[in-house]
């Protein structure tokens, strides 16, 4: 044994935070937020568990309780002014607005359940606090087009790798270079991607009427998971022969696909987890651009940003990028054109 152990699953953190929770805090999590992807239940738990960990330490109501020993007729004394000692305290901690306003409406998510749905609550104190506003950002982080052809340059000869990542440069790379294409071209969400399974990538090819092509991927998004209706999220020739290259490359090894193998696996042919696909995405754009505030959703916001300078269609961005409010979509519509008019400005002594 090398002492070396493998890193907790979300479901087996989401259990080790179950247990932490008070009782009547798990209906919701099962079967309120069942339909939930389980990283955002993963968010909402850990919300909560802040805002119980912070009662019990500031509440009157509480003497000497533990988080896991409250109960229904505790939080029944929970006022709107108790709500507004909590945002006021978050607000001394340093957090950020977003924090803030994220963590009081996961707890104000679970009161509502507790409301309407169990009718053990008649009144959500969260509803009568303080709002916390959340300022607009005026920029958005990502990469521009010569920065993504930089980062898949470097996936797809290796430059800048280090010796060790260099040695598995070649088993990973046709995957890799597919992942990271996928995201630039289509605005998927990491959970959306990490989901996928090899049936559903869907490539319609006509030859005697090419305007007829179609390539999708066929994923349940994120605003649609209430209503469990798949959408197609379309890509483009060049992510297909991306993805060709690399679906080909493991039938070439005997690879056999089933409708529940994954689309993107390791080397021993397990799903790709989450983890596994950021710290892969670090690794280049850290040996490509050096920068350190490019994530994942940053390659979302990529897309977001270079699909609206071209397209400068505003409502086929919002349906590309999966939101369910317009609001989302305008921030790179703002930002992109923010952009443009102070570079366009330069010259403004002219």
């Amino acid at each position: 044994m090398n002492g070396i152990q493998n890193p907790k699953t979300d479901n087996e953190k989401f259990i080790e935070l179950m247990e932490r929770l008070p009782e009547f805090t798990h209906n919701y999590f099962y079967y309120g937020a069942s339909n939930k992807a389980i990283l955002t239940k993963l968010s909402y738990a850990r919300d909560i568990l802040y805002f119980f960990q912070y009662a019990v330490s500031n509440y009157k109501y509480f003497p000497e309780k533990n988080v896991k020993d409250l109960t229904i007729d505790d939080i029944k004394q929970i006022k709107p002014l108790d709500i507004d000692r909590f945002v006021t305290w978050m607000d001394d901690q340093n957090l950020s607005e977003k924090t803030r306003a994220r963590r009081k409406t996961s707890v104000s998510v679970l009161f509502n359940y507790l409301i309407n749905t169990e009718q053990k609550l008649e009144f959500n104190p969260v509803s009568g606090a303080q709002k916390v506003e959340v300022s607009q950002s005026e920029f958005v982080t990502y990469l521009n087009r010569s920065e993504q052809e930089q980062l898949l340059n470097c996936i797809q000869s290796g430059v800048g790798l280090t010796p060790r990542q260099f040695i598995y440069h070649e088993k990973y790379k046709k995957r890799d270079l597919a992942i990271v294409f996928l995201f630039l071209d289509t605005g998927l969400r990491i959970s959306e991607l990490h989901g996928l399974n090899v049936k559903d990538v869907v490539i319609f090819e006509d030859n005697l009427r090419p305007e007829n092509n179609e390539c999708y991927v066929i994923t349940l998004r994120k605003g649609h998971k209430k209503a469990k209706t798949p959408s197609k999220v379309f890509f483009s020739d060049e992510s297909k022969e991306y993805l060709r290259d690399y679906l080909e490359s493991r039938e070439i090894v005997g690879e056999k696909f089933t409708d529940n193998t994954p689309l993107f696996t390791t080397i021993d042919g397990d799903r790709l987890s989450i983890r596994e696909i950021q710290q892969m995405l670090k690794k280049y754009v850290k040996a490509s651009i050096g920068r350190n505030d490019i994530s994942v959703h940053k390659l979302r916001s990529s897309f977001a940003m270079e699909f609206y300078k071209s397209q400068h269609n505003i409502l086929v961005l919002q349906q590309r990028m999966g939101h369910k409010s317009m609001t989302a979509t305008n921030i790179y519509a703002r930002a992109s054109e923010k952009e443009d008019e102070v570079r366009n400005s330069r010259n403004w002594r002219n």
